[in-house]
């Protein structure tokens, strides 16, 4: 449907149009389309501030602002500092040595202009055939829909002025099920930017090798980190329990034995 109506809107209504294709650049380099999820609450002076934003930088293909999440429960006290983190580090970082990787699909602003560019629309619209493509296309659009605009030179900034609140999820069940979707998808969109970064470096100024470089080291502390967490607990077992190595690595290999059994082999309720 998002691709369904990004070609009625771009395709049709605006470059259908009967006037000279100077006119229809400068129409859409100012239209805009914003995304939103349908639980999002909003004032109008956040949108505002997402279309200073735009006015100021033709080559701004995407903004978004900070995202605050409510409703009541641990899973949403959780998701309150993890949302802050995010915003207060993750996205100002991104923003300082390069331009954000992702502007979310609940709440951002995009420029026509620059997703009627070729190379993202069309792409955009790929349909996908393999593992690899069903993680990163359809399990995070935005997220994909973000890398696509990198690559071909648009930048994505963020504004922490933008407020937007979104109902987070109050139970397990579904906080699991949303972060399994969003977390293989980075994996896959970022991977995929790292491996053309130097492709995307010629065509986006926006994209230095200090970037490149701290994308990188997210991606592997990504990687390792499970790995680490896990040696950390044999270390502990065997600490705590005067163990030996071994007998603490198989104590806290049955755990992980039963999660993926449990992946392959359970439904989807079971799983959770």
């Amino acid at each position: 449907f998002e691709v369904m109506y990004m070609f009625f809107l771009l395709g049709y209504r605006l470059m259908g149009l009967p006037i000279d294709i100077d006119r229809k650049e400068i129409i859409a380099e100012n239209t805009y389309i914003l995304t939103l999820d349908g639980d999002i609450d909003f004032r109008p002076a956040a949108v505002k501030v997402l279309l200073d934003l735009m006015k100021k930088d033709r080559d701004l293909g995407a903004a978004c602002g900070r995202i605050h999440p409510v409703g009541s429960g641990p899973m949403v006290w959780f998701q309150k500092f993890e949302y802050a983190i995010g915003h207060w580090l993750q996205k100002s970082t991104e923003h300082t040595i390069g331009c954000v990787l992702c502007s979310p699909g609940c709440f951002s602003l995009f420029r026509a202009k620059a997703l009627k560019q070729p190379n993202v629309i069309a792409k955009y619209a790929t349909k996908s055939t393999e593992a690899r493509h069903y993680i990163q296309y359809d399990q995070g659009e935005d997220r994909w829909l973000c890398t696509l605009l990198l690559q071909v030179g648009s930048r994505v900034e963020y504004s922490a002025a933008s407020d937007a609140y979104t109902h987070a999820p109050e139970l397990f069940k579904d906080f699991y099920i949303q972060r399994r979707r969003w977390i293989p998808s980075t994996v896959a969109n970022i991977f995929d930017l790292l491996m053309t970064a130097k492709e995307t470096r010629k065509v986006n100024n926006d994209i230095s090798w200090l970037y490149i470089v701290y994308q990188w080291f997210l991606m592997g502390s990504t990687i390792l980190g499970p790995g680490t967490i896990f040696l950390m607990l044999v270390g502990a077992f065997v600490a705590a329990f005067h163990i030996d190595n071994w007998t603490s690595f198989w104590y806290n290999l049955i755990p992980i034995i039963i999660f993926i059994g449990a992946c392959l082999t359970c439904k989807e309720r079971m799983q959770v």
